[in-house]
């Protein structure tokens, strides 16, 4: 299963899941951690699709690295199911890094 086929089961395994408030997060939109946490995802996953010498970064190697525990990570989905317009902000950020480093 790759990490992508994971990261898609973990959110909508998520999204039904108990989930913290806006408060319990912080306050500040934009959660550039996780930006960074989706991106790294994203590479990860086009590498092996490509099939340049990586099988797929294990999506807890991926937090970890970050600095993040699954529990947090699990909670800040969470958050971004309950506040999809959160969630939106986050993406478009995404879409900006990446556009980005492509040039």
């Amino acid at each position: 299963m790759s990490v992508y086929s994971r990261y898609c089961v973990l959110l909508l395994a998520v999204s039904s899941a108990c989930t913290t408030s806006p408060e319990e997060l912080g306050k500040e939109p934009v959660d550039s951690l996780m930006a960074e946490i989706f991106i790294d995802v994203h590479l990860a996953n086009a590498r092996a699709e490509l099939g340049y010498g990586s099988d797929g970064t294990p999506l807890d190697t991926i937090i970890v690295r970050r600095g993040l525990s699954r529990k947090e990570f699990d909670d800040r989905m969470a958050f971004y199911a309950e506040y999809p317009q959160a969630y939106l902000v986050v993406q478009n950020q995404i879409m900006d890094r990446l556009g980005q480093e492509t040039r």
